[in-house]
């Protein structure tokens, strides 16, 4: 059971989400009606996957009878698939609800798979696969028991149903994300570049400039894809005019959300990007400070840090909540996370209202943008 995940995060499991000083804030553990309601009432079998970059190994529960049957790994290939096909044909498998962990993207050929047989498909967070095994206390740990472990956790959690992301906003986030990765392994090559003896140095100034002309040519690609989705231009349009967001970055904004319309608030939003506030209370003794839970997408916190910076000088909304951070003693990281905090909400008014960035649009309680943010929080 893989811990690491580059899947945007489930916010389903967005309960943990505490304030204290956020009481007027809506609660994003909140979502659409349609996506509270069980997803494995009309399943009559429930598949636990386990996946891993060569195999995967499942675990059919019967909901009728509580019987398992678990057959030898399949490899994780297009063959696998279909030998997975032919394997619940011969055990007469109903209705099905397919549950896997979003494990980098191991599984996304496989949850298109089953998908496109009409099953139902849960993706989820990790995190609460490994935590629902701490609450069985369970002691040992394969793939066979993680499979077994995943289809008990579908079966008495019923998560919400995975919806696969359209092709044009797919291949969006695969040149976004394939640009990002790059951009990492720049700074990492500038980074050893300071100790790096003259011997060898020449060749990591060969291999940064080689990753900077790929990184062009990736922001080609980007911009063309754009040109050719009118769809998705428009929303990266909307996006890049908030000030203190550019192009590339408001395209990768874009690509790291899912449809903007399964969202019921602006605090589901700063979940996803794991900016909603965490704080730990205990008895009269422990009295944790207010964090950033960072329990969301890494990526899309990444992109969003940098255009803060930016947006502390550019951004008119930005830099008036600066101001008055400052002025109540706050400084630091606390003030660049209240800006990444605003510039989410700001980027839900945008994409959920079609209108570009106006920074005269008042903000108050009942504005598209939310409510108020409070401060009180520490990075």
């Amino acid at each position: 059971m893989a811990a690491g995940s580059h899947q945007p995060a489930d916010t389903s499991h967005t309960s943990l989400i505490v304030s204290a000083a956020s009481s007027s804030l809506p609660q994003v553990n909140q979502q659409p009606k349609h996506c509270n309601q069980p997803t494995n009432m009309q399943a009559t079998h429930i598949l636990g996957i386990d996946i891993s970059k060569d195999k995967f190994d499942v675990c059919l529960l019967n909901l009728a009878t509580r019987a398992t049957v678990q057959p030898a790994p399949f490899p994780n290939n297009p063959a696998g698939c279909k030998q997975l096909q032919r394997w619940l044909k011969a055990q007469a498998a109903g209705p099905l609800h397919a549950c896997l962990e979003a494990t980098s993207r191991y599984g996304d050929a496989l949850a298109l798979f089953l998908h496109a047989q009409a099953h139902t498909v849960s993706v989820v967070n990790p995190r609460r696969i490994r935590h629902f095994a701490h609450s069985q206390l369970l002691r040992t740990q394969n793939d066979a028991v993680d499979a077994r472990l995943i289809a008990d956790f579908c079966a008495t959690q019923a998560p919400r149903a995975w919806q696969p992301a359209p092709a044009a906003l797919g291949a969006l986030q695969a040149l976004t994300r394939a640009r990002q990765f790059f951009c990492h392994e720049v700074q990492r090559l500038q980074n050893r570049l300071a100790t790096e003896p003259a011997a060898t140095a020449k060749w990591l100034r060969q291999h940064i400039k080689s990753l900077h002309q790929t990184l062009r040519k990736l922001e080609a690609h980007i911009q063309a894809h754009l040109a050719a989705e009118t769809a998705l231009a428009d929303q990266v349009a909307l996006v890049d005019s908030i000030n203190g967001i550019g192009l590339v970055t408001a395209a990768t904004v874009v690509a790291e959300l899912p449809p903007i319309e399964r969202f019921a608030h602006a605090g589901q939003l700063v979940a996803l990007a794991g900016l909603d506030p965490r704080k730990k209370d205990s008895g009269s003794s422990v009295r944790g400070r207010a964090r950033l839970s960072k329990m969301g997408s890494a990526g899309l916190r990444g992109c969003l840090y940098m255009a803060a910076v930016v947006g502390l000088t550019h951004n008119p909304l930005l830099r008036a909540q600066a101001e008055r951070l400052r002025a109540k003693g706050h400084k630091g990281k606390l003030i660049v996370c209240a800006a990444m905090r605003k510039l989410i909400r700001l980027i839900y008014g945008v994409l959920k209202h079609r209108q570009p960035f106006d920074p005269n649009w008042p903000a108050s309680p009942t504005s598209p943008l939310g409510p108020p943010l409070p401060p009180q929080l520490n990075a």
